[in-house]
């Protein structure tokens, strides 16, 4: 029987990063002979991405955009991450529950306690492992997203007080939960971000014996 495989989720404001640190800690765990099995949130299955399309691109009462997204990620974990998990493979994940957090409720106004309710219903206290949260200024992070080009779904044209609320939001969650959420300070280049990750990542590997299986 395979050993339990980790899940490690990827959280922080767009223009923060994520998507070049998951792969750099991709990279890294397969040179330790780890299989890996790479994920987004909301999306991850044929559902999840289906429910993806309708909360970025469609305006809905906030309620039902939270609902939609534990929707999704409870198909998500039974589908993908559990199975994943079982046959003793790693997820990584661009965003998971904490940008629900983030997003709905603190940038939002959704009830911070009536999520709490959902998570426990939906996910029966499934969580990550392990989540890099990369935090990030507005200022520098709009000038990140700047350089994208063409907005390309509906968060990304929202005021700069729904980011900053978004930002509040992550650093809450970091501070209720700091053994799980490592917060890492992304506005540093991106190759110090990158071994700052990575010398985590060795801790954590260290601290629950993962070792190279070449």
């Amino acid at each position: 029987m395979a050993r339990r495989g980790h899940f490690l989720s990827f959280e922080g404001v767009d223009g923060a990063g994520k998507s070049s640190h998951i792969h750099r800690v991709q990279a890294h765990l397969q040179n330790a002979g780890i299989e890996i099995v790479l994920t987004r949130e909301p999306g991850g299955t044929s559902a999840g991405e289906a429910l993806r399309e309708l909360v970025l691109h469609n305006d809905m009462d906030l309620k039902t955009e939270l609902m939609l997204m534990y929707a999704a990620r409870q198909q998500h974990v039974k589908e993908l991450i559990e199975p994943s998990l079982d046959a003793g493979k790693w997820v990584l994940s661009d965003r998971f529950e904490d940008s629900s957090f983030a997003y709905q409720v603190s940038a939002g106004g959704l009830d911070w306690s009536e999520c709490q309710s959902l998570s426990k219903w939906t996910l029966k206290g499934f969580k990550p492992d392990l989540t890099f949260l990369f935090d990030l200024s507005l200022a520098v992070a709009k000038t990140r997203i700047g350089k994208r080009g063409a907005v390309t779904d509906r968060f990304e044209s929202k005021p700069d007080e729904y980011f900053e609320a978004v930002r509040k939001g992550f650093l809450k969650r970091a501070k209720q939960e700091p053994t799980r959420i490592t917060l890492i300070d992304a506005s540093k280049a991106e190759e110090e971000v990158g071994a700052t990750v990575i010398q985590h990542l060795s801790h954590f590997m260290l601290k629950h014996r993962v070792v190279n299986e070449h």
